[in-house]
């Protein structure tokens, strides 16, 4: 399994118009081991920071996560473009995100689902995107339809089956749905 250095420039609004930085670095992987071909002598740069009010500004921070997300759709085989956009809906690329039910990291996954996955640490981004590319995978499978997996990993699969297999009539999913398949297109570009 490949491990990456990830070096990040953590930005947030201090004031209005005025940021304050900090550089930090995380290891992406989950594995304790690097093949011999891997490189990391040069980090990859992702910057983090607060909504400038603008789509723009947390489309680049999702942007910024394009070459894991592309190495993950292609190793489980789900379109990079709709991972790129359960990303930008469920955590806006912060993969330190934390819901108010206790989802964590990019994919905002629970802790239960994330083990249920593979993935024992929700804030390393290459776990949290492998385990959701692999809920996503699953969902999709199951359901065989987009918008149903989508609604299956918002509102569980219990829920889109209960309703005859399919969407929830609740407000929060099927605004959700909507949310991410019009983010789709837009990552195609």
């Amino acid at each position: 399994m490949r491990r990456l250095m990830l070096g990040a420039v953590l930005v947030w609004g201090v004031g209005m118009g005025v940021c304050e930085a900090k550089a930090v670095e995380m290891l992406i992987g989950g594995s304790n081991e690097a093949d011999a071909s891997d490189s990391v002598d040069q980090p990859l740069i992702v910057e983090f920071g607060e909504p400038r009010g603008d789509a723009h500004g947390a489309r680049s921070k999702v942007l910024a996560w394009t070459p894991l997300v592309e190495r993950v759709a292609q190793r489980v085989g789900v379109d990079h473009a709709l991972l790129m956009a359960v990303i930008d809906v469920e955590s806006g690329g912060n993969p330190l995100a934390v819901s108010l039910k206790g989802a964590r990291g990019l994919m905002q996954l629970m802790p239960q689902t994330g083990l249920l996955q593979g993935a024992n640490d929700l804030f390393d981004p290459y776990q949290n995107v492998v385990a959701g590319a692999h809920l996503l995978d699953t969902l999709l499978a199951t359901f065989g339809d987009v918008s149903l997996a989508l609604a299956a990993y918002n509102a569980g699969e219990g829920a889109v089956r209960k309703y005859g297999g399919a969407i929830p009539p609740y407000a929060e999913t099927q605004k959700y749905v909507r949310r991410v398949l019009e983010r789709v297109a837009a990552y195609r570009r």
